[in-house]
C-alpha cells in the first residue's frame, strides 16, 4: 500500500529505539510514509485505533485496550521469538522484515566501574524473587523475561546501540 500511494499513509513515532528502527528500515525500502510525532504513547495508540495514523511501533501493553476493543490489528512483532500472549502472531523477520527485528530490553543499571561480583549477586537475587506469579504478570503485558547476567544485558545493549547508530547515520543523523 505505501509503494502505491506514497506520502498517503502516516506513521505514529514516539522518540525512541524503534522509532529510529522503523525510519531507518523505510529509508533503506524506499517508503514514503510521513511521521507523525508523538509525546505520549497512548495519544497515538488513539490515533491508531481511530485511523488517523496507519502505522504504530509499540510495546504490546501500550496498545493492548484498543487491541482488545478490535480496533487495531496486530501485524508482528520487533522481538526476535514470538510473543507468549500471541503465538500466532509471526516475529518481523518471519514476517519477510528481518531489519525490523529489535529486542525490548528491560534491566537495571548501576554506575559505571560496579564490581562484576556484585552485579552478579544482584541477578541471583532477582532470578531467586522472580517467581511463576510475577513471570505471568510480565508476559500478560507482553514481555519475555530472560534474567540474563550482566555480560548477556551489556552484550544485548552494545547490539542494539550499534543497530541503532547504523540507522541513524543512515538517517543523516550524527552523534553528540
Amino acid at each position: 500500500m505505501a509503494r502505491a500511494e506514497p506520502g498517503k499513509l502516516n506513521w505514529a513515532g514516539v522518540t525512541g529505539a524503534l522509532d529510529f528502527v522503523f525510519a531507518g528500515w523505510l529509508k533503506q525500502e524506499g517508503l514514503n510514509i510521513n511521521k507523525v510525532p508523538y509525546r505520549n504513547p497512548v495519544d497515538a495508540a488513539n490515533d491508531l485505533a481511530e485511523g488517523r495514523v496507519q502505522v504504530y511501533e509499540a510495546a504490546l501493553a501500550i496498545v493492548r485496550p484498543q487491541l482488545a476493543s478490535g480496533k487495531i490489528k496486530l501485524l508482528a512483532v520487533t522481538n526476535s521469538v514470538r510473543a507468549p500472549t500471541q503465538p500466532n502472531l509471526p516475529t518481523v523477520a518471519e514476517a519477510g522484515y528481518p531489519a525490523l527485528t529489535i529486542d525490548g530490553l528491560v534491566g537495571l543499571f548501576g554506575p559505571t566501574g560496579m564490581p562484576l561480583d556484585l552485579r552478579q549477586r544482584i541477578t541471583a537475587d532477582i532470578r531467586a524473587v522472580v517467581d511463576p506469579t510475577i513471570e505471568d504478570r510480565l508476559t500478560t503485558t507482553g514481555q519475555l523475561t530472560n534474567i540474563g547476567g550482566p555480560e548477556e544485558f551489556g552484550k544485548s545493549i552494545d547490539e542494539q546501540r550499534a543497530k541503532i547508530a547504523d540507522f541513524a547515520k543512515q538517517l543523516g543523523i550524527n552523534p553528540m
